[in-house]
């Protein structure tokens, strides 16, 4: 060496370096995959995340558009304000303008989703007249005019043509399309003239086509329902059919010209995820709730400007048009899709973090190995005169250029990986690879660090001295459990993390890791106490194969120490994925059956009774059950105290007894008596939910229910998890997250009927049994779309259609079955991702852990061989050698099973409220776990074969470097 202290130049370094070139690769090896799977991480979820938002828009627009634009059109004038109609050739024109105009209002990640947008215009009610026209009720039907800008491509002409142009603006008739069943409830026929009257005057016209839907699914019916099909409303004087048919864009111009001041036009965008968008994205989520918000008024200023009134229309082509009235339902789905985001990647830095430990585990095996190999030549080094921080460093400087090529290789190989997707953030990475390079240095430490102490003579010391001189590992120990007590501590303290806040969660994602680290300190403490017994056992026992097995498994034990530190956290994340996955799948299962209630539900506006009798004539259905819904602000009698937002549910227990005959809620309503009749203006007696009834026992109220008001009086509690009953399950959907009344009997048939709100009617297949898929099956889904298609319930104010009433009014009519909700409960793309993110982290943490095994055993290959040499020397077969072997490994392979198993099952009672995981389920409460355990028992066996499979390998490699038999003079140690 040139000095005490040096390291003797570059080339004994570079010598050294040849010398340790495996070690170097296996640490170049762990900065590849590390690097890969840190920058590919996020980019990969993004783009499942992209796929699952696309997704649920898609489905999310089943019910209707996600966001619609509705204005009025007025006729065309000039500035003297006298008409120019018609203006032929303009209306599409108009509209179009308006539109993209409209869309155009948008910015960032909405502009990039409002794929397409189309609109109509419809003229309001006329009344038909004419020979032969029938008068349905009594009365004479009204039928609108209506001009839709896609509808061409989504009818089939069966007889007759297409409306087209009149031939004359103000005396030629107005050229009509209805449907089959349009012609059949208005008695009209192809080639038959009829008269329209409105408040302008009337106006002849001509039917000259009968279409029928391409798809009867299709958006263009649930938006315009009446064009397809007419629907009878009450009216003061009976009944009125409505109804629309399809005009040419010239028919509603001549419409004009005959004195109509206006037309009703709406516009629907449709929106959709490119897949080369970024709304997967947490920034693309973010901008897309934001320009969801803001496009009510971003898209009225990009069509009107700032100055916006009813008194100064807008320009609109030709013809002008009031102010739009956006509505958008967009933001609510985006927020429900970023909330269950959030935690997904909370929980995904989890398995990234677990993943990364397991790999920098792995480089100390590999590290551990290297020393132990030169522990010869550092002895000899030492013994020159070289200090510890300079062997150290040259340790470091050989591990840094193979780290850095393999975190450069990583990079390259990720990049040509993800395409144009921005990769994840280096810090992990970079926190990694310093890990992984300083492994060796940290090893050769330690080796000296134990040499030091194996060199010195015991002192024997007493009190404070003693307390001192105790050992470091005591120490790191100690801070480990320390550290791994304060994180679960403050995660249980400070709980979930707010939708919203930064992703991913570095606490909950780094504390299960320490916990890792301190399962394997206790096990390390434990391990040695029921090894002990077992070597006493088989010390009692006959054979050698037990005996020598666990005492070298026991002389060896500080040994496990490396493959504990990697088996245990691969295990325990496999087992905790497989815990959370099962629970997710369990929970949605059930939310899906709570969402339906029974084998099916039909959901409709509070206002427009749903018709029970006839749902109940559906094949397949044996019993139907009404549950009513809503939601009051309610102010105590005794205190003067309001509590808002409190859930109203109406029921009939003795319905719901007979359907369901251990429905909780049934029986609670039975007890409390609530089937007694009450007298006009009397409280409504109620059962509570157990903490509203504790603040206000037996407490009266009055009950502000926006347009009525009535008085409610709790006379019992609810009995725990009422709001669970899926019987109720529907309507408490609508309603819960808060305070919950339940009212039974007469009680229920006088709540107020509330904007906004939905009844139910909950379906049974058979009575007495709960909802099931063949339940479901039995019933026919056609006919009970169609039945409720025709009913009172889908039709909006003054026949505008369900998309123009009750959609407007935020309580769509909805049919759910159990079947279908089972399906897209298990479509879910972000707990696919969720699943792939843990079962890939234990799939790689396996193969390494498998990897630190055969490390490890080659770390101890020398002493092991020559060992069973002796043994072999001295009569021992080669089954038995084999035997020997594998009940070495058979302790550490056991603490790694129990501690893994233990921990991955642990992790969601030590982690507590941070472990969130309704935002999956979107049930009536945080699911129940229910782990995999399927999954569970497939890890622990991939364990128990990987470590097997590691010793054959390392014998196998091994074989050359021992003598199978000792020679004249060789000693087994």
């Amino acid at each position: 060496m040139n000095g005490r202290g040096g390291f003797g130049g570059w080339r004994p370094a570079l010598r050294e370096a040849r010398t340790g070139w495996p070690v170097l690769v296996v640490l170049a090896g762990l900065s590849v995959v590390l690097t890969v799977a840190t920058l590919l991480w996020p980019p990969v979820f993004d783009d499942l995340s992209t796929k699952e938002l696309g997704r649920r828009l898609a489905s999310a627009q089943a019910d209707g558009p996600l966001v619609t634009a509705r204005a009025t059109l007025r006729a065309p004038r000039d500035f003297s304000g006298a008409s120019t109609a018609p203006q032929f050739g303009t209306v599409d024109s108009d509209l179009s303008r308006v539109g993209e105009e409209l869309r155009q209002g948008a910015s960032g990640e909405l502009a990039h989703a409002l794929v397409r947008v189309s609109g109509w215009a419809e003229s309001s009610g006329l009344e038909l007249s004419g020979a032969g026209v029938a008068r349905p009720h009594g009365n004479a039907g009204s039928v609108s005019l209506v001009y839709a800008q896609d509808a061409a491509d989504r009818v089939r002409w069966v007889g007759g043509r297409a409306p087209g142009r009149p031939d004359a603006a103000k005396e030629a008739p107005i050229e009509l399309a209805l449907s089959r069943r349009g012609l059949e409830r208005f008695g009209l026929a192809v080639g038959q003239q009829v008269l329209l009257s409105g408040p302008t005057g009337a106006t002849g016209a001509l039917v000259v086509g009968e279409f029928e839907p391409l798809d009867g699914a299709d958006r263009l019916w649930r938006q315009l329902p009446l064009l397809n099909e007419p629907l009878d409303a009450a009216v003061p004087s009976g009944y009125v059919r409505y109804g629309q048919a399809m005009v040419a864009p010239a028919g509603l111009e001549a419409l004009e010209a005959r004195g109509s001041l206006s037309v009703a036009a709406t516009w629907t965008f449709g929106v959709a995820e490119q897949p080369w968008g970024s709304g997967g994205t947490a920034a693309g989520v973010r901008d897309l709730v934001a320009g969801a918000r803001g496009f009510t008024r971003a898209a009225v200023d990009r069509v009107c400007g700032e100055i916006v009134s009813d008194a100064m229309p807008c320009s609109a082509g030709v013809r002008t048009v009031t102010p739009p009235q956006v509505q958008q339902r967009l933001s609510v789905v985006v927020e429900r899709f970023a909330e269950q985001r959030a935690r997904t990647v909370s929980l995904q830095s989890f398995a990234l973090a677990g993943l990364l430990a397991i790999g920098v585990s792995t480089a100390v095996a590999a590290a551990r190995l290297g020393a132990r190999r030169r522990e010869g030549a550092l002895a000899l080094q030492r013994a020159r005169g070289a200090g510890e921080p300079a062997l150290a460093a040259v340790r470091l400087l050989e591990a840094v250029p193979a780290v850095l090529a393999g975190v450069l290789v990583g990079r390259l190989v990720s990049g040509s990986l993800v395409g144009e997707r921005p990769l994840g953030g280096w810090w992990p990475a970079v926190a990694a690879a310093v890990l992984v390079a300083g492994a060796p240095a940290a090893a050769v430490w330690w080796l000296g660090r134990a040499a030091r102490r194996a060199g010195r003579e015991p002192v024997r010391r007493r009190g404070v001295r003693r307390v001192r001189g105790l050992s470091g590992r005591l120490a790191v120990e100690a801070a480990v459990l320390v550290l791994a007590g304060a994180g679960v501590l403050q995660l249980r303290l400070r709980g979930a993390v707010p939708p919203g806040t930064a992703e991913p969660d570095p606490q909950l994602a780094l504390v299960p890791v320490v916990l890792g680290l301190a399962a394997v300190v206790v096990l390390l403490r434990v391990y040695p106490v029921p090894l002990r017994a077992l070597t006493g056992w088989a010390r009692r026992r006959r054979g050698t194969v037990a005996l020598v097995g666990l005492s070298q498994a026991g002389r060896r034990s500080a040994a496990a120490a490396t493959a504990l530190l990697v088996l245990v956290p691969a295990l325990s994340c496999a087992v905790f994925g497989a815990l959370v996955s099962g629970t997710v799948r369990h929970g949605r299962l059930e939310a899906a059956e709570w969402r339906t209630g029974g084998d099916a539900v039909v959901l409709g506006p509070s206002q427009r009774p749903l018709p029970l009798e006839e749902l109940a004539k559906v094949p397949g259905v044996g019993g139907v059950l009404p549950v009513r819904g809503g939601v009051a602000a309610l102010t105590s009698d005794e205190d003067g105290a309001v509590v808002k937002g409190v859930g109203l549910v109406g029921v009939d227990q003795a319905v719901l007894a007979g359907l369901e005959p251990g429905s909780p809620v049934a029986a609670a309503l039975s007890a409390a008596g609530l089937s007694a009749p009450l007298v006009a203006g009397a409280e409504l007696p109620a059962l509570a939910d157990a903490r509203t009834a504790a603040r206000f026992p037996d407490g009266s109220f009055d009950a502000d229910a926006g347009a009525s008001r009535f008085r409610v009086r709790i006379v019992g509690v609810l009995p725990a998890g009422a709001e669970r009953d899926r019987a109720i399950g529907p309507v408490v959907g609508e309603v819960g997250g808060g305070p919950l009344l339940v009212f039974g009997g007469p009680a229920a048939e006088r709540l107020p009927k509330q904007t906004g709100q939905r009844n139910a009617a909950v379906l049974f297949s058979a009575p007495g049994r709960p909802g099931s898929v063949a339940g479901a099956q039995r019933i026919d889904g056609a006919r009970l779309r169609a039945v409720v298609a025709a009913s009172a319930a889908t039709a909006g104010a003054g026949g505008a259609g369900a998309a123009g009433g009750a959609v407007l009014r935020g309580a769509p009519v909805e049919v759910r079955d159990l079947a279908g909700e089972l399906a897209d409960s298990a479509d879910d793309g972000l707990v696919a991702a969720l699943e792939l993110a843990f079962r890939t982290a234990a799939a790689v943490g396996l193969l390494l852990g498998l990897a630190a095994v055969v490390l490890e055993l080659l770390l101890g290959s020398a002493e092991r061989g020559r060992m069973l040499a002796y043994l072999r020397t001295l009569g021992l077969g080669a089954r038995a050698a084999a035997g020997v072997q594998l009940v070495q490994l058979l302790p550490v392979m056991a603490a790694a099973v129990i501690g893994g198993t233990v921990l991955g099952l642990g992790l969601p009672w030590l982690l507590g409220p941070a472990l969130e995981l309704r935002a999956f389920t979107a049930g009536p409460g945080a699911p129940a776990f229910a782990p995999d355990w399927a999954s569970i028992a497939a890890a622990a066996l991939a364990l128990l074969v990987l470590v097997p499979c590691a010793a054959a390998l390392e014998g196998v490699t091994g074989r050359r470097r021992v003598p199978q038999l000792l020679r004249l003079g060789e000693g087994a140690q």
